[in-house]
């Protein structure tokens, strides 16, 4: 497939989860850039010409969507690595996108995406402090 296009990703900014936690201050620039590369290789791999469709669980829909960064920010919880992301629709609507990262068979891979669910990583960090 093909890689995910630098101009579209280019359209949104960072995700909205504070930058100063100390889960995003602590992980070293070579295991982030290896999570965010796993997350891109996922979305592109299961995205046809760009657009990844998803079960949207908190409209009972299927949606689909669009990368829309191009530096997706990582956290950690209980010690576990999420890769947060934006995507977009095609009306503009920004949709996040949080990818579960786990180091499987010796390759970091994505093994959950959670969409348009922020409020559940940000409930899940406040019980991890």
């Amino acid at each position: 497939m093909r890689r995910l296009s630098i101009s579209v990703s280019a359209v949104l900014g960072f995700a909205f989860l504070p930058l100063a936690t100390p889960a995003v201050a602590e992980i070293p620039t070579d295991l982030r850039v290896a999570l965010q590369g796993a997350m891109l290789s996922h979305v592109d791999s299961v995205s046809v010409d760009g657009a990844y469709t998803y079960l949207d669980t908190t409209t009972d829909t299927l949606r689909t969507v669009y990368p829309a960064n191009v530096h997706p920010m990582v956290v950690t919880v209980a010690g576990a690595y999420f890769v947060c992301s934006e995507m977009v629709t095609e009306t503009g609507e920004q949709i996040t996108a949080d990818f579960l990262v786990r180091e499987v068979a010796g390759e970091w891979t994505v093994v959950q995406a959670v969409l348009n669910d922020r409020a559940s990583l940000e409930a899940a960090m406040s019980k991890d402090k």
